[in-house]
């Protein structure tokens, strides 16, 4: 469950102030002022004639938004049309942090804020909704999820949208029936996952993909029985090495921060690795790798640019493969003797975030918006790193890899 809870903490250091609407201080003063500062964004500039149109629609609609769910909804909708992955609007409220549950009278003087009572609860015959779910097939994306005997939601299709309504949960922070995300379609069999922190309430916004009964960002899943294995890495730590056999290395690469104290984690395995990498085949993972920056990657990509050379490279990508790990997923697949498996990566690496957060009016929310354009990897902005070699969720997929080494090269 921690590990989830790496989203979107972008802005701990910040002030927090208490949710407040009226009349001067409401969602069509943050549209506006969120606008102001989407328009001197490189994104903005590149996607100019899209964005007039939606903002044009969403103006219209927030003068009708009445509460900060609604809102963040609306904020979160307009940015789509930059086509801007990285950009994205979060709560300054940051909920039920563990500070919180752990005392009890903070966590019941939390249970009256207004963030705690944000989100919607529809009028719906939740029995009525479950057996429709119930029915859905594995592929479809309508259907009941869970996630580790923790919470069950049902997701359902609503216009053009899907929202996803907690069903079952041992939670204290979620009630059964209550709306915790809103899923937007768009590009490449994407879905903008607007809501809630599944632990703290924390109005939050990711790319998510939904498949074949899995979300592939914040592991969901129709059947609790059934393995995920494209998230499934040989070890839970951020750098790893093993030895698989007399001719295949396999090293885990799960972060490319480019800080301390991960940076200085990096540069010694990266050490580590010079001169030692003496088998012909070699598996780099790059699964649930979120990024950083090339203070780090660049390292390893000269370390590997030389091996390949005269060696294979297998590269390991899944939806959680972000940002900084995508760019560097794309040049090590322009390395002689160097291919890439698994799953489609998220498709958000064309922009930069460099400290360009803004608090919106009336204390609500924050916008984390980039400042910085990577032209070479424009294309690939919502549409993700399609691997050369797509691997199955159901099956292991180091046994599927090497199995496809073992095919494929005879030494």
């Amino acid at each position: 469950m921690k590990k989830r809870l790496f989203l979107l903490l972008f802005t701990g250091s910040l002030i927090i102030n208490s949710y407040s609407q009226n009349d001067v201080c409401n969602c069509k003063s943050s549209l506006t002022f969120l606008d102001s500062k989407i328009r001197k964004t490189p994104a903005y500039k590149v996607n100019k004639k899209a964005y007039n149109t939606t903002y044009s629609d969403i103006s219209k609609e927030a003068k009708s938004s009445s509460t900060i769910f609604d809102c963040h909804v609306l904020l979160n909708k307009l940015l789509i049309a930059l086509n801007d992955n990285h950009s994205k609007v979060y709560g300054l409220e940051l909920g039920a942090t563990n500070d919180v549950t752990s005392n009890s009278e903070k966590f019941n003087a939390f249970k009256q804020t207004e963030l705690f009572n944000a989100y919607p609860k529809p009028n719906i015959n939740l029995d009525s909704l479950t057996t429709v779910l119930n029915s859905k097939a594995k592929t479809d994306i309508e259907g009941i999820y869970n996630m580790d005997n923790y919470m069950n939601i049902g997701v359902y299709r609503t216009q053009n949208n899907y929202k996803a309504i907690v069903l079952d949960s041992v939670s204290d922070v979620w009630r059964v029936g209550e709306i915790i995300y809103v899923l937007i379609p768009f590009g490449n069999d994407y879905l903008l996952s607007i809501g809630g922190s599944i632990t703290s309430k924390r109005l939050i916004a990711y790319t998510e993909r939904l498949e074949n009964g899995f979300f592939h960002f914040m592991g969901f899943q129709k059947d609790l029985s059934q393995i995920n294995y494209s998230t499934k890495t040989l070890s839970d730590s951020t750098y790893y090495r093993k030895e698989l056999s007399d001719k295949l290395t396999y090293i885990k690469i799960g972060s490319f921060n480019s800080w301390n104290p991960t940076l200085s984690e990096a540069e010694k395995f990266y050490k580590s690795l010079e001169g030692n990498l003496n088998k012909p085949n070699l598996i780099v993972d790059l699964r649930n790798n979120g990024g950083g920056g090339e203070r780090n990657s660049n390292i390893l990509y000269k370390l590997l640019k030389d091996y390949s050379k005269k060696n294979r490279i297998y590269v390991l990508v899944n939806h959680r493969t972000v940002s900084n790990a995508e760019q560097f997923t794309k040049k090590l697949s322009t390395l002689e003797n160097s291919q890439i498996f698994g799953t489609r990566t998220n498709g958000t690496l064309a922009y930069e975030i460099k400290d360009s957060s803004y608090n919106l009016p009336c204390g609500n929310f924050v916008a984390v918006l980039t400042s910085k354009k990577h032209s070479d990897y424009l294309e690939f902005e919502s549409n993700g790193i399609e691997p050369d070699v797509t691997l199955n969720a159901d099956e292991d997929w180091i046994v599927q890899l090497n199995n496809h080494i073992l095919k494929n090269n005879k030494d």
